[in-house]
């Protein structure tokens, strides 16, 4: 069958089922301050900011908030996801037309 740029052929979207055992973390983080690719492994460290007191005075520091490691199909589902929400957002900002 010849491809037709008109009328191209539709991929239903894969429907998948997630249930909340109530026990996944939210993760908050500022940067992604380390990232790498072994062994087909894609890896990102997320780190952000803290704020203390270190002998009586303001002290901040950085710190990891979380080792995100995953294979590359679940890397592009991320990155699509994200690019998604970023899309989304800023549409309810008025940044995207």
């Amino acid at each position: 069958m010849a491809d037709n740029p008109d009328n191209p052929e539709q991929n239903s979207p894969t429907r998948v089922t997630v249930n909340d055992i109530g026990i996944a973390p939210f993760i908050f983080f500022e940067v992604a301050s380390n990232i790498g690719f072994t062994n087909g492994i894609v890896n990102v460290t997320l780190a952000a900011s803290r704020h203390l007191i270190k002998d009586g005075a303001p002290h901040t520091d950085i710190v990891s908030m979380a080792y995100l490691r995953c294979n590359l199909a679940a890397a592009i589902g991320l990155r699509d996801a994200l690019n998604g929400a970023i899309l989304l957002g800023s549409r309810q900002q008025g940044g995207a037309h």
